[in-house]
């Protein structure tokens, strides 16, 4: 199969799209498929791979990776016609851009969509400037639906997100089918070695935080709950992995904590050094309620780490509660409450560890392409039939 990729998001932008983009195109092409990939261009960045098209794009002022127009120029119908491709499948992690639709469309193939950001959810956080949030919410939605309704099939990486599709009448058929992962890339560092490195005491116990500093992933709630924690519990380190919008003012606010000396941020790691610190930890907390599959919830079960995650649109779903981590309500008290339930219990702890090892394996790659693939197949079938 010939599979185009389009993504606004790609090497080298440190977020989840990319890592699930450019992971679902290793696993593909494992198989014997052929996935060609159109991307922004970024700065001093080039691909060795030929299959790799970078399109002009004007950058949101502030936001180094993310595109604000994109492309700024045409894409020659003839060029990818030339391709021969049997499907075009879209991954957004900025905005809803029409450029999939309009190739799927010059390449008479289906056009499938993955639904990465629940985007009218994020624009309640975060509207744009001299927009209230009510009217921001809206508009976003009303994008958002006429993408997905030009679609010929979507796919979910929840149920939960699958649920809110079809809450606003999103009317092509939805697959839930999560992006998988390769459980051999989570081969962790003694923990010895990672509080070493970072000067981390090594009787300390690891409470592991990776994502964007930022309001769309709840990081207040993060660090009134690991305040609780820490008057709760002796020994225990917060390590806060990433960058993103409240990362500086964060810094500087918990600096004048008396726990401050308690919380290390790395700010971004490389994913391969990131692999390989998961299983170093002793918990990962998840305060994020708007992304429909947090990739590093199933990351940290494959290196055996007990999650506790705050219930939303996804996380749930990726969370055997009680078996391999904590669903927690969206409140200081409940979140802290299991982090320090599962910090002191170190026999639950561990059995949790192990739950979580096997839980995880029903995520990898091999088991969840072969159903992107399936659904592939079903949208083929059914353009064929709608020519016909």
């Amino acid at each position: 199969m010939r599979i185009l990729f389009i993504s606004d998001a790609y090497i080298p932008v440190p977020c989840g799209v990319a890592v699930s983009v450019e992971s679902l195109r290793v696993s593909l092409e494992k198989r014997g498929h052929k996935v060609f990939i159109i991307a922004p261009s970024y700065r001093n960045w080039k691909d060795s791979s030929p299959r790799v098209a970078r399109l002009n794009a004007i950058f949101h002022p502030t936001e180094a990776y993310r595109p604000y127009i994109w492309p700024t120029s045409s894409v020659s119908r003839k060029k990818i016609q030339s391709l021969k491709i049997d499907i075009v499948h879209s991954h957004f992690h900025f905005n809803n851009f029409d450029l999939p639709y309009r190739i799927a469309r010059a390449a008479n193939t289906p056009l499938i969509n993955t639904v990465y950001r629940i985007f009218p959810e994020h624009s309640r956080i975060s509207p744009p400037p001299l927009s209230s949030k009510n009217a921001s919410f809206e508009k976003s939605l009303k994008k958002m639906i006429a993408y997905q309704n030009n679609c010929d099939r979507i796919i979910a990486l929840s149920k939960m997100s699958k649920k809110y599709l079809l809450k606003y009448n999103v009317t092509p058929e939805i697959d839930v089918v999560p992006i998988g992962i390769f459980s051999g890339d989570f081969a962790s560092f003694p923990p010895e070695t990672v509080k070493e490195k970072l000067k981390i005491p090594l009787k300390r116990k690891l409470v592991l935080f990776v994502g964007d500093v930022s309001d769309e992933n709840n990081v207040r709630l993060l660090f009134r709950s690991f305040k609780k924690v820490w008057h709760a519990i002796e020994d225990v380190h917060l390590l806060v992995v990433g960058t993103g919008k409240l990362f500086h003012d964060m810094k500087h606010a918990l600096a004048r904590e008396q726990f401050a000396k308690f919380v290390t941020f790395t700010g971004y790691l490389p994913k391969k050094q990131l692999n390989k610190i998961f299983g170093a930890c002793d918990i990962l907390a998840y305060p994020g309620r708007l992304d429909p599959q947090p990739l590093v919830i199933i990351e940290s079960l494959a290196s055996g780490t007990p999650v506790v995650a705050v219930e939303g649109m996804g996380s749930q779903d990726f969370i055997k509660d009680n078996v391999d981590g904590f669903v927690s309500k969206p409140t200081v008290e409940d979140f802290s409450d299991k982090m320090i339930e599962l910090l002191r219990r170190d026999n639950l702890r561990m059995q949790f560890s192990q739950k979580a090892r096997m839980e995880a394996r029903e995520f990898r790659s091999s088991i969840l392409t072969s159903d992107l693939l399936h659904s592939y197949e079903k949208a083929i079938e059914k353009f064929k039939d709608k020519i016909i």
